[in-house]
């Protein structure tokens, strides 16, 4: 292969990749609660890295916050408030009332007072290749 179409794929390949996983984060359904609050709302099977990659984009993307930010579960999966008939998990970047414990190794939705800082919880956010391997 020449030199040029190699510099061409390497230049242009963060572009894809980039794309593919803004294009998931954006399709999510996030809707906030009050100022601390926001519901990640289940649009398909979605699992415990789902949720989390949905909290993450929620803070940094459409909230403008710090990637430093502690995002903590305040209520498991179980019906969405916003959305009827649907499921959901309650995050809160407001530690408020919680039994706050570190996610440690396993990662979960299940149990309130789990945290993620908000650049860990997007790391879950999948690209175009790990999607098509799933």
């Amino acid at each position: 292969m020449s030199r040029r179409v190699v510099a061409a794929m390497i230049a242009v390949w963060p572009v894809f990749g980039t794309a593919a996983t803004l294009g998931e984060e954006d399709g999510m359904v996030i809707n906030p609660l009050n100022g601390s609050d926001f519901e990640v709302v289940e649009t398909r099977s979605m699992g415990a890295a789902d949720f989390w990659c949905g909290a993450g984009t929620f803070v940094e993307r459409r909230s403008g916050l710090s990637p430093r930010t502690l995002i903590y579960v305040k209520r498991p999966r179980g019906p969405s408030t916003t959305a009827p008939g649907r499921k959901a998990v309650v995050f809160s970047i407001s530690p408020g009332g919680l039994d706050v414990t570190d996610m440690g190794l396993s990662l979960s939705v299940t149990v309130p007072g789990k945290m993620l800082r908000s650049v860990r919880a997007r790391q879950f956010c999948r690209d175009a290749f790990t999607r098509s391997t799933k």
